[in-house]
C-alpha cells in the first residue's frame, strides 16, 4: 500500500533523540484516538481486522518518518509537522475505518417480558436480627439482576395451563384477577417453569420486596401505612371481607411490585432451615439454590404474609419482609399463591 500526501516537508533536528521523542509522541496521540473512535465494543473479527491495520500504518509512517533528515540546520517546527501526522491519520481513518452507523453501536436495551419488573443487582442484609430465631443471622447477600411479576400469578392466568392442578376449599377464590390458591409447591415450580420461568428463591423474594429498605416493610415502620400496601387481617376479616382480594389493588413498592405484603403468602425456591447458618457457610448458594435437608419430608419456604386465616399470616408481625413460613411441599391451602422470575439472560 502507498501513501499519498498532498505536501511533503523536511524537518530538520539538532539529535536524533529528539526524532524518537516525536515519534512516541506521535504513536501515543494516534494510540488515545483510535481508543476514543473505535470503543471495544466490536466483534472479535473487526478487532483482528482493524490490529492488522494499525501495524500496517505504523510500519509505513514509521518507515515516512524515516525520511526526516536530522542534519542541525533549520528551525524545528512541531506545531506543522503534527498537523501533518494527523493529516496522515486522517487519510488512514477514512479508508480502513470507515464510521460505524451510531444504530449499531447503541447499547441493546433488556426487553422486559410482559406482566414482570427487572428487579436491579445489589446486596442486601437478609434476615433480621430482631426477628424470629429463624430469620437470624442477618447477613449480606449479592443479588443478579432478574425479572419478577408484578402480581401474584391469578386464576386468570393459572386456567391457561391445562397440565396444571389445584385443589378447593373454603376461602376459595373465583374471579380471574384474584391469585390462584390452594396450588401446592411442584404446580406452582411446573406453572412457571411452563412459562420458562422458575420460582425466585427466597433471596430474591426478601430482596425485591424490601426494594432497598432494612426497615419491617419496604416503606418502613410505620404500620398505619400498611393498608395502603396490603390486603390484611385489619382491612379483611376484621371488616368482613373473606378471602384473597383481586391483585394489583394497593399501591406497589419502590421497584413496581403489588400484593409483596398481604392477600396471599408466596412459594419460593427454598427448603425451609431453622436458620440461616447454613448458608453463611455457602453464601454462594443464595443465588444458586438450596441447602440440602436431610430429612423425609422437607419443608419449603412461603414469604409474604396473607390477608388472614390462619396462625399470625393476616398480621401486621406476620406481613414483615423477614417473615418466613414453612410448608409441607403438597399443602394447598387458601393463604397460599406465588409469583414466578425469570433469568435475564447474558
Amino acid at each position: 500500500m502507498h501513501l499519498h500526501i498532498n505536501k511533503k516537508k523536511k524537518i530538520n533536528f539538532k539529535k536524533p533523540l529528539e526524532l524518537l521523542k516525536l515519534k512516541i509522541f506521535i504513536f501515543y496521540k494516534f494510540y488515545l484516538l483510535v481508543l476514543i473512535l473505535f470503543p471495544f465494543s466490536i466483534t472479535q473479527a473487526q478487532n483482528v481486522t482493524r490490529q492488522k491495520y494499525f501495524e500496517t500504518y505504523m510500519q509505513e509512517f514509521l518507515n515516512k518518518k524515516t525520511e526526516i533528515k536530522t542534519e542541525s540546520t533549520g528551525e524545528r517546527d512541531f506545531e506543522n509537522d503534527l498537523l501533518e501526522d494527523f493529516e496522515l491519520v486522517e487519510e488512514y481513518k477514512s479508508e480502513f475505518f470507515p464510521k460505524i452507523p451510531e444504530q449499531a453501536i447503541e447499547k441493546v436495551e433488556v426487553l422486559i417480558p410482559d406482566g414482570m419488573v427487572k428487579i436491579p443487582e445489589g446486596e442486601f442484609l437478609m434476615g433480621s436480627y430482631s426477628g424470629n430465631e429463624d430469620e437470624s443471622p442477618d447477613h449480606l447477600v449479592y443479588i443478579n439482576s432478574f425479572f419478577l411479576d408484578k402480581h401474584e400469578v391469578t386464576n386468570e392466568a393459572y386456567s391457561k395451563c391445562p397440565e396444571c392442578e389445584r385443589g378447593s376449599g373454603g376461602f376459595d377464590t373465583f374471579d380471574s384477577k384474584q391469585p390462584v390458591v390452594y396450588v401446592d409447591w411442584e404446580n406452582a415450580n411446573f406453572y412457571c417453569n411452563a412459562q420458562n420461568k422458575r420460582l425466585p428463591t427466597e433471596a430474591e423474594w426478601e430482596y425485591a420486596a424490601r426494594a432497598g429498605s432494612y426497615e419491617k416493610y419496604s416503606f418502613g415502620n410505620n404500620i398505619s401505612m400498611l393498608e395502603n400496601y396490603a390486603w390484611l387481617m385489619t382491612n379483611t376479616e376484621q371488616k368482613g371481607i373473606w378471602g384473597a382480594r383481586k391483585v394489583s389493588v394497593k399501591l406497589p413498592n419502590r421497584l413496581g411490585l403489588y400484593d409483596m405484603y398481604g392477600n396471599v403468602m408466596e412459594w419460593v425456591q427454598n427448603y425451609y432451615t431453622k436458620d440461616y447458618s447454613p448458608y453463611i457457610r455457602y453464601p454462594d448458594l443464595h443465588n444458586g439454590i438450596n441447602i440440602q435437608i436431610e430429612k423425609e419430608y422437607p419443608l419449603r419456604v412461603a414469604r409474604g404474609g396473607a390477608w388472614g386465616g390462619l396462625s399470625d399470616a393476616g398480621s401486621p408481625e406476620g406481613l414483615r419482609s423477614a417473615k418466613r413460613y414453612a410448608f409441607a411441599e403438597w399443602t394447598r391451602s387458601f393463604q397460599i399463591g406465588f409469583r414466578c422470575a425469570m433469568d435475564i439472560s447474558n
